[in-house]
């Protein structure tokens, strides 16, 4: 923490133009200095309650319905949710979406498990779930680090055609993978481009009330979240 503190510091101190930042939480009083001081900021992918600054954002709530309903309509009941730390806003989106939408079927959420983050320990809490008597049919694994993991040990246990997967984030090779991987990507270059476009209209002198730009999201079919349960 201090060694990201010290590198906003310097940031600032070079007294840049502007700023479009990808924080991994909104407790950030530099920039809370650097806004009241003028400096246009730009949040890439948080929205910080305050509701004082510029927001580009993937609408992560959304995109985890659309992974929900689209298991549940290939005929899943027994869904696992596997993502990050709950602090994290897009990950706490992402659950947001997947509880809702499983309300909203009537299902139960006995197999939710979060603060996973990387791809050992996503394998070892899939593993977990496959081993439970009546555990999960299908998966959404909420970030691209845990989806890799839970891809790794659904081959391990050569389950891979035998429950479904959803994954949050593209990765490289998932559509070499077999089953390919269905996920709901995020668009990296649309979100940088639109970023760029807010913090240059505040460059160029605008002064309205702060801007929320939410980009949408698809369920892209490869193979593994169209797996009915057995």
């Amino acid at each position: 923490r201090r060694l990201a503190r010290v590198r906003e510091i310097r940031v600032v101190a070079r007294r840049v133009d502007g700023l479009i930042m990808v924080p991994s939480a909104e407790n950030l009083p530099v920039l809370i200095d650097e806004q009241a001081r003028g400096t246009p900021v730009v949040f890439l992918d948080l929205e910080p309650r305050s509701g004082l600054a510029d927001i580009v954002r993937t609408d992560h709530f959304g995109g985890a319905v659309a992974a929900t309903r689209h298991m549940i309509d290939h005929g899943h009941r027994r869904i696992a949710f596997i993502g990050d730390d709950e602090s994290i806003f897009s990950a706490a989106e992402r659950l947001r979406g997947f509880g809702t939408q499983m309300a909203a079927n009537g299902l139960p959420t006995p197999w939710i498990r979060t603060s996973v983050n990387y791809p050992a320990a996503a394998e070892d809490v899939t593993q977990e779930l496959l081993r439970a008597p009546n555990g999960p049919t299908a998966f959404f694994t909420a970030q691209n680090l845990v989806t890799m993991g839970a891809v790794q040990a659904l081959h391990k246990l050569g389950l891979q055609y035998e429950r479904a997967l959803v994954g949050f984030d593209d990765l490289d090779l998932a559509d070499l993978v077999k089953p390919g991987i269905t996920v709901v990507p995020q668009d990296s270059l649309e979100l940088g481009r639109r970023a760029a476009e807010v913090l240059f209209r505040r460059l160029g002198g605008a002064d309205d009330p702060p801007i929320k730009v939410v980009l949408s999201t698809i369920v892209v079919e490869r193979g593994s979240g169209e797996i009915r349960p057995s």
